[in-house]
């Protein structure tokens, strides 16, 4: 079994390494997680960084299909055994299993996480918004939901928005990489969708290998990905009383940061075949001000609807 000893030195190491790996890999949570308390910042971002190490199994190429599912399932198998089995980094197994513990996180959503990813090994399509919505919480709403208890979040209207949250921000990826993730044989907006505007998967397949811009069918397959990212964003904003006060202010930056990104794509004309929309310092500040400006409103007497942030 994983040691759950973890020694000062070993914890300041590795929090050293998780926040490297945020700023490189997770500019806009990084940036969100500077509004949280120091303790909650160590343990946000070490469980965060597992999440970021799982993803880039799937996702950086690396290895070979076979060779990254073989590493995500032994962190699946690791996750089943309740953390007794071996994986390839203890470092970060131990690091990962002191905060479930710490916080008596259910691993099921990571497991979730994990059947996610083996699935986007080899190429994929989407066929169904259902098919989507299921995909987006196995990959981001998952992760929103072991957050939310250490965040302080045990109720069932905060963890539904926890969930809304993730699966906003996945639509938001969605969106943002349509060229880069056909390039790598995945294809996540619907193919229900691409029919409903008359567009076959090989047209968008010949764009991203010509590096040609959308034309107005696939701006509007584009843009109805951005309106069901903004629907799951709002249903997020209900879930703000269930957070505890020192820990509101770090999700609503994280949102709204994040959500940003899809103005920049309306500003790119929906071209995220060629362009990859980031938000710059100018959308980031008004992001933070909107976000002081939220967070200054839910302090004035808006509670959560749960007693004591129970169970609903």
């Amino acid at each position: 079994m994983i040691s759950l000893t973890f020694r000062r030195s070993d914890r300041q190491k590795g929090h050293t390494a998780w926040n490297a790996i945020l700023a490189r890999h997770g500019r806009s949570f990084w940036l969100a997680s500077r509004f949280l308390p120091r303790e909650t910042r160590h343990d946000v971002t070490t469980i965060y960084a597992f999440f970021r190490y799982l993803d880039d199994i799937a996702d950086t190429g690396r290895w070979d299909p076979r060779q990254a599912g073989a590493l995500l399932s032994s962190w699946q198998a690791w996750l089943v055994s309740d953390f007794a089995t071996p994986v390839p980094n203890p470092s970060l197994a131990r690091a990962v299993a002191r905060v479930y513990a710490r916080y008596g996180l259910p691993t099921q959503y990571a497991r979730d996480l994990i059947d996610g990813l083996l699935d986007d090994l080899f190429p994929r399509r989407i066929r169904s918004l259902p098919e989507l919505y299921h995909y987006c919480y196995q990959v981001a709403g998952a992760v929103g939901l072991t957050l939310a208890p250490l965040l302080g979040v045990h109720c069932r209207p905060g963890q539904s928005a926890a969930n809304a949250l993730g699966i906003a921000m996945q639509l938001t990826n969605i969106a943002r990489d349509v060229g880069e993730d056909l390039r790598r044989g995945r294809l996540y907006l619907p193919i229900e969708d691409l029919a409903r505007f008359g567009i076959q998967p090989h047209e968008l397949e010949r764009l991203a290998s010509e590096f040609r811009p959308p034309d107005h069918r696939l701006q509007a397959v584009i843009r109805l990905q951005i309106m069901r990212a903004r629907q799951f964003y709002r249903q997020a904003v209900r879930g703000y009383p269930c957070l505890p006060p020192r820990v509101r202010l770090a999700i609503i930056v994280s949102a709204e940061v994040y959500g940003a990104i899809l103005q920049v794509i309306e500003r790119n004309h929906y071209d995220t075949i060629r362009l990859r929309a980031v938000a710059g310092y100018d959308d980031k500040a008004v992001a933070l001000l909107r976000a002081w400006q939220m967070h200054r409103r839910l302090s004035h007497g808006v509670n959560c609807p749960c007693p004591s942030f129970g169970i609903a």
